[in-house]
């Protein structure tokens, strides 16, 4: 069995630390993971089945940021624990896959939460406000723009969850 390098190895970082740091690269899998899911296929839709249009809209203002963060710092979190639990000289094609597919989640959440996610937002905004002022042509082109930006996140975050799905499958292949 091929014996591969490690932190560890070096006795660079002692046990304890490197159990720390599995800890937190499998927290902040299952925390993300699990968040992306629960948005996505559960709180979305029964909001959306549930409240009117505006109220979805303004309550859905109020939880992106949240979503976004844990994002950002679950991803950021994966990234460097990953590299510290897999450095890069030693990585086996499996590792390849899985912090592409990592670094591929955290690439399109920061797109969906940077660029996307404030698009849609004020275009929910300026349309709802067409919608007060019965300006129907206004209303019709940014409801226009307003699906198509939206589809655009919908995307990033499929991406997302599919990169996710990837990376967890590739867990459970290799014993670490």
């Amino acid at each position: 069995m091929k014996e591969t390098f490690s932190l560890q190895c070096l006795h660079i970082l002692p046990e304890a630390p490197m159990a720390f740091l599995r800890f937190v690269n499998f927290f902040s899998f299952v925390f993300w993971y699990g968040t992306l899911l629960y948005f996505t296929f559960v709180q979305a839709p029964v909001l959306f089945k549930s409240l009117p249009r505006e109220l979805f809209g303004q309550v859905q203002s109020y939880l992106f940021p949240a979503y976004y963060w844990i994002s950002y710092i679950c991803g950021a979190l994966l990234v460097v624990t990953y590299h510290l639990l897999h450095p890069l000289k030693n990585y086996l094609p499996q590792d390849c896959v899985k912090i592409t597919a990592l670094c591929l989640m955290l690439l399109f959440s920061l797109g969906q939460g940077l660029w996307v996610g404030p698009k849609v937002a004020a275009l929910r905004v300026e349309r709802q406000a067409a919608t007060d002022a019965k300006d129907q042509p206004q209303v019709d082109a940014l409801s226009k723009e307003f699906g198509n930006a939206h589809g655009i996140s919908s995307l990033f975050n499929l991406i997302v969850i599919i990169a996710g799905t990837v990376y967890l499958v590739y867990l459970f292949k290799e014993p670490s």
